[in-house]
């Protein structure tokens, strides 16, 4: 089969990471061009460097990544909804009516309008996953989850850091758990630095099934850090950090009954491999597109709305 063409809008810190991803993944695809408003002083043999969106057109692409802050995001996807396979930086926008509008729309054209939470493609908590499928800590109790950095002076995104931070751990939470129900019972948010607008800072407690949850999202951390616990009647997963930041340590302990200290058992995972293997599932749904049913589309193209729309609760 051709390889996948695709055109990269947007060529900050995360357009880089996405041609980067894409060039590690064995011809399966192309980038053909990159549409970016600021002068790059790199030189690509084979990739044509734009800066008016309109002259996209000119160009048959199968995938459009979208890797612009969500103030620019959200002016510009419509005009490619049904065009083109998307890939856009979440949230996409902060409109879930007009989301879901464009969802379906995309989904009756079977394409593919997908945004970039990339957590669940980390192979660390891949295997968290594996594990509490294997029914390793038993019945689930509670889970903590905190994800925060400490860019309150320098984000660019302007969407605060429940949209932009809380909205990995919620879309991530959806997978772990297997399910886009989630109940909010309190939750509580600060605007101290970021912005007069949007919180930069906030803790809430949550359910998915019977699971409670604690989540901590921010931009005041002033060190980044991303840790997650779950809790089971046989024993505990924890998550300490990941592999973007240097080691990501796992812990899994099984419970010792009637109490005392748990068999503790370490893994580490070194390399981040989320970007790489986000584009790798959705490029070979792509390649294997007359062959997927259209709820399969469906199911991919809703989780940025589910995901919206739970975030949203926690304002």
């Amino acid at each position: 089969m051709k390889k996948i063409l695709i055109g990269i809008i947007g060529f900050g810190n995360i357009g880089k990471k996405r041609l980067d991803a894409i060039n590690k993944l064995n011809n399966l695809a192309e980038v053909k061009i990159i549409c970016e408003k600021r002068k790059i002083n790199k030189k690509f043999k084979k990739i044509k460097i734009i800066n008016d969106i309109k002259k996209l057109e000119n160009y048959n692409l199968d995938l459009l990544i979208i890797c612009t802050p969500t103030d620019v995001s959200k002016k510009i996807y419509n005009q490619f909804v049904g065009k083109y396979h998307l890939l856009i930086e979440k949230p996409i926008t902060l409109n879930s009516t007009e989301l879901l509008k464009n969802l379906k729309k995309s989904v009756n054209k079977r394409k593919i309008l997908k945004a970039g939470y990339n957590l669940k493609y980390d192979p660390g908590l891949n295997y968290i996953k594996k594990i509490l499928k294997s029914n390793f800590i038993g019945k689930i109790y509670y889970c903590k989850i905190s994800y925060a950095n400490g860019t309150a002076k320098s984000n660019s995104n302007n969407v605060g850091s429940i949209f932009d931070m809380a909205s990995h751990s919620v879309n991530l939470l959806m997978w772990l758990f297997n399910s886009n129900i989630l109940k909010v019972i309190k939750s509580c948010n600060q605007k101290n630095e970021f912005s007069k607008t949007h919180f930069d800072n906030g803790f809430a407690i949550l359910k998915i099934k019977n699971i409670l949850i604690n989540l901590h999202h921010g931009f005041c951390n002033w060190k980044n850090i991303f840790s997650l616990e779950v809790y089971g009647k046989k024993g505990s997963l924890k998550v300490h950090s990941l592999p973007k930041w240097g080691n990501q340590i796992i812990n899994y302990e099984k419970r010792v009954l009637p109490s005392g200290s748990p068999k503790v058992k370490i893994k580490k995972f070194k390399n981040d491999l989320s970007f790489k293997n986000e584009l790798h599932s959705l490029l070979e749904t792509i390649k294997n597109m007359d062959n997927t049913k259209d709820q399969v589309i469906k199911k991919i193209n809703y989780e940025s709305y589910y995901t919206l729309k739970n975030s949203i609760l926690l304002k």
